[in-house]
């Protein structure tokens, strides 16, 4: 696909409405435009599903200014669905006529099926999944359950239930008590109870939830914990504080904006409902779904190739970096583990993983700066989209790649690894990069490493140090190691630094 063609995907959700532009770069979808507004198509629904005028002309008037964003492109495929509201609405088709009126694109009505699989679409194209995975998508009038593998769908469900029903049949006084979360559980786990068997044969590894109800939480989470973890003991916590407030005034989370008080009350209904019945302990979060499932479906991305591999393989495009350089230091990484292996100390799978991207990136920065190329590349990793890694994952590889080369800075606190862990793996890093800058045909096999307690220690023969500026340079490496509190030792022979 040319890359000036933009792709658009349109969202008609319960809630909102998501407007996102994008364009492919080299398999890999690049964010352009977002847009995001509040229209409350399920708040317009009657008893009878008979969606009111107040509610179409929201939506009418949201997809015009969509238009409108829209009118400058060129080149572009769009696809917009309509998903829970539009779906059981005995009027939809009135919206839908209506809308020729202001917006030029087809609305397409999707089943809850059809929803969930693309949610788990868009999940599977941007998140790490590992192993079997549970997906948790709470919209406002349907939840959407999928379990899948990679790209393979186990098992895909659209539920009754949502933030805002729940809101406008359980707390439409904006009170939260006691018995309207218990009643509101309860028809939760009512609902739940017709798929709880299957889900449960069919077993995951872990747990996804997307959507904005789950960000708020998250949010919520960092706010009172100072992480985002999802954590049963947090929800229950998070549900007491709510009841005990009983009202948005009371809360004191600036987390929550007003107008979601009820709508998050709903949620956590939902989510605690969820967690008893398949007795899970902890939730992560996915900020792709729908929307992303609907891009990567207009696309030309091939499912072969590992989401996080198109992220890296398109920022190494995108900042001409000399993957011949990198795939080497790499290499030299992948000896030294082998070394290590050898020594029944090898780098684990997931921390490999980091120093595998974070050779291949670690010279992205170059371009803006030689000088500066760690603190220039560590921003633009930071600060880039990146599908494929999690967020902790992204900030990981920042890191690293910012502490590549000159001082070594403290690291925040990670959950994935310890502090010692990614002490060394930097360590590793240097060691890798200095070993092979500017010596294309160095023969890699004989620098020998091993880890004595805290301390790396390297052999390497003294003849190498004839040839070039080697010895200088591990010298400047063993003091900067120092400073950050590491111990480096270098073997050459009979010299030691």
């Amino acid at each position: 696909m040319n890359e000036d063609c933009h792709l658009v995907a349109i969202d008609l959700g319960s809630n909102s409405f998501h407007l996102i532009v994008a364009r492919e770069l080299t398999g890999c979808i690049q964010t352009v435009f977002t847009s995001k507004k509040s229209v409350r198509l399920a708040s317009g629904l009657d008893q009878n599903k008979h969606l009111s005028e107040e509610a179409i002309q929201r939506g009418l008037d949201c997809l015009a200014e969509f238009n409108q964003q829209l009118s400058g492109l060129t080149c572009r495929a769009v696809r917009v669905v309509a998903t829970y509201s539009l779906r059981v609405a005995v009027n939809s088709d009135e919206f839908i006529e209506r809308a020729k009126a202001v917006f030029p694109y087809p609305i397409e009505v999707i089943s809850g099926e059809k929803e969930a699989t693309l949610i788990y679409q868009g999940v599977a194209h941007t998140y790490p999944l590992k192993g079997t995975t549970f997906v948790m998508d709470i919209g406002g009038g349907s939840t959407e359950f999928i379990i899948g593998k990679r790209f393979k769908i186990k098992f895909a469900r659209s539920l009754e239930m949502g933030s805002r029903s729940f809101a406008t049949r359980f707390f439409n006084d904006d009170k939260i008590t006691a018995d309207s979360m218990r009643l509101a559980q309860a028809e939760a786990r009512s609902v739940l109870a017709p798929i709880v068997e299957e889900c449960l044969a069919l077993g995951w590894k872990g747990v996804l939830g997307t959507s904005g109800s789950f960000k708020v939480i998250k949010q919520c989470m960092l706010e009172l914990h100072g992480d985002s973890h999802i954590t049963e003991k947090r929800v229950r916590r998070l549900i007491a504080r709510f009841i005990e407030a009983k009202s948005f005034d009371n809360l004191g989370l600036s987390s929550i904006e007003e107008s979601r008080f009820t709508l998050t009350a709903g949620a956590l209904a939902i989510v605690s409902s969820f967690m008893d019945e398949f007795s899970v302990k902890n939730i992560n979060i996915s900020t792709s779904a729908l929307r992303e499932g609907v891009l990567y479906g207009l696309s030309s991305t091939e499912e072969k190739m590992l989401p996080r591999d198109r992220t890296v393989t398109n920022l190494l495009h995108l900042h001409r970096i000399d993957q011949v350089f990198s795939k080497r230091v790499l290499l030299q990484l992948q000896l030294f583990n082998q070394q290590l292996a050898e020594q029944g100390k090898a780098i684990d799978e997931t921390r490999f993983m980091f120093l595998r991207y974070a050779a291949l990136m670690h010279e992205i920065g170059i371009n803006i700066h030689s000088k500066k190329r760690q603190v220039h590349g560590a921003y633009i990793i930071e600060h880039s989209d990146m599908p494929g890694f999690s967020e902790q994952g992204q900030q990981i590889i920042a890191a690293m790649v910012g502490d590549h080369r000159g001082k070594i800075n403290s690291p925040i606190t990670f959950d994935v690894i310890s502090k010692d862990e990614y002490y060394q793996i930097v360590q590793l890093l240097r060691l890798a990069i200095i070993l092979t800058h500017g010596r294309r045909d160095f023969p890699q096999q004989l620098a020998k490493i091993k880890f004595e307690g805290k301390q790396l220690q390297i052999d390497i023969p003294a003849v190498l140090f004839k040839e070039n500026d080697l010895f200088a340079m591990l010298e400047k490496e063993v003091l900067q190691q120092q400073k950050a509190g590491l111990s480096l030792k270098v073997v050459a022979e009979a010299i030691e630094l």
